[in-house]
């Protein structure tokens, strides 16, 4: 009686185990430079995404955001809204190498150039924001306006190195 239950713990354990693996392959997030997110983000819209880089600047204004330049070729940086954690950065970051994992979104600059044919959301950062970014880029296309899209990424967590 004794082996059964220690055997039926075991299998419970090694069930579970093999639960947490699953779940755990299932969160690895893809890893990129920043010159691939930067040169077509659309493709990576709304997805989680990771990648290093070296922090340029920190916002001096409100604190929340920062650019990270890639760290081969700062050519390339990205926007990190940083929300919540925007207490876990100070300007001595600046220089620092650091690791990022957060949603990839894009906002389109020149929105504006569509004149009456948008929606506007009432949003105060985003004023003449449309449905998606591929509504506005088509529309703007139509009207034969080329897009200012500007990627940014919103954290969910970061490594410093």
């Amino acid at each position: 009686m004794k082996r059964l239950f220690l055997l039926m713990v075991a299998g419970l354990i090694m069930t579970a185990c093999g639960n947490q693996t699953q779940q755990q392959a299932e969160s690895v997030v893809n890893t990129y430079t920043i010159e691939q997110l930067a040169v077509d983000p659309l493709v990576y819209e709304g997805q989680t995404v990771r990648f290093e880089g070296v922090i340029d600047h920190m916002c001096r204004h409100s604190g929340d955001k920062m650019r990270v330049a890639q760290v081969d070729n700062d050519t390339y940086s990205m926007q990190v809204m940083l929300g919540d954690m925007m207490n876990e950065f100070t300007q001595e970051h600046e220089g620092a190498q650091v690791v990022i994992t957060g949603v990839l979104h894009t906002a389109i600059r020149n929105l504006d150039e569509l004149g009456e044919d948008h929606h506007d959301h009432g949003d105060d950062d985003h004023d003449h924001a449309c449905d998606s970014t591929e509504e506005a880029i088509k529309r703007m296309a139509e009207k034969g306006i080329s897009p200012d899209i500007r990627p940014y990424v919103e954290l969910m967590a970061f490594e410093l190195k």
